[in-house]
């Protein structure tokens, strides 16, 4: 990936928006909904895995220490979902259908591929009990498939790809 000004703005943006994102919480009956994981999957998906890996690392620096134990893993089930969702989806988006449907693949790939080290991490690292980890995990999965709608309909209206790395004008 060629890098210029445009795509470092772009990726620290969306680690701001991250970090950000991570600080608002919606409380629906008993669960906490963030929606953190929008910067990190509209950069895997937009400008591909090292953008998305780095958005997921920097963009949770804050959030993962925000809460009331410390999780740094965090940061690294974030980078993964990023880095994931990037690389799938680099391999599929020529895939003949609507265009939200290799971006729904490629999330749904990417959680598939954090969901074991959330669970580790969670589990054997933060001791936190399997009955608090599961469901956490399924709230994060429902965040992962809302935010693909949002980054769908951001994507669906400006390729961020040929945006930041087109012809400069002269």
């Amino acid at each position: 990936m060629k890098v210029n000004s445009r795509v470092v703005a772009f990726v620290a943006t969306m680690s701001a928006l991250a970090n950000l994102l991570g600080l608002l919480v919606v409380h629906v009956w008993v669960v906490n909904i963030h929606f953190s994981q929008i910067p990190v999957i509209l950069a895997g998906l937009g400008m591909g895995p090292f953008s998305g890996v780095f958005v997921g690392f920097v963009g949770f620096a804050l959030a993962a220490f925000r809460l009331p134990v410390a999780n740094p893993y965090i940061i690294g089930g974030n980078a993964i979902l990023g880095f994931f969702t990037g690389l799938i989806y680099s391999k599929i988006r020529v895939m003949r259908t609507r265009p939200i449907l290799p971006q729904m693949i490629a999330v749904l790939a990417a959680y598939a591929v954090q969901a074991p080290y959330v669970f580790f991490t969670d589990v054997y690292l933060m001791a936190m009990p399997v009955s608090i980890v599961l469901p956490i995990m399924g709230v994060l999965l429902i965040e992962d498939i809302v935010s693909v709608f949002i980054c769908h309909a951001v994507l669906y209206r400006i390729d961020i790809r040929k945006a930041l790395l087109g012809q400069q004008q002269r």
